[in-house]
């Protein structure tokens, strides 16, 4: 039985991996707020990220360019969830860790390397 909101419509599932890394990492109180920043700033753009698939990617691309999208994404997944356990062992600094997290959340943030319409939201506009 799938959950509804209060209106009685059905929640979208969100089963993303790398989002569940980036709350960890935001959640994790041995982390400085500067890592909490980044984590956040994946959160976001891990949902942009999703939302080009669906929106973009699907209705746009054959199955072989989007596979090949899909494959570069989850290899920086690949990357974030390894992060995430040498962090929880213990086997790197947290400087290190910034600064590969930066290295990821910023690949995040600039995929796919095609074209992905960016809304503008703020005062004054729509959004």
């Amino acid at each position: 039985m799938s959950e509804l909101d209060a209106a009685g419509r059905e929640l979208a599932v969100r089963n993303s991996v790398s989002l569940g890394v980036f709350l960890a990492v935001a959640a994790d109180p041995k982390v400085p707020f500067s890592v909490v920043e980044l984590a956040g700033r994946g959160v976001t753009a891990d949902a942009a990220a999703t939302r080009w698939v669906l929106e973009v990617g699907k209705p746009s691309l054959d199955a072989f360019t989007l596979g090949d999208k899909l494959i570069e994404r989850a290899e920086w997944e690949d990357r974030l969830v390894g992060l995430w356990q040498e962090h929880g062992r213990g086997e790197v600094a947290m400087a290190d860790f910034q600064v590969r997290l930066a290295e990821i959340v910023h690949a995040t943030e600039r995929w796919p390397t095609l074209h992905r319409p960016s809304p503008v939201i703020g005062p004054g506009t729509e959004g």
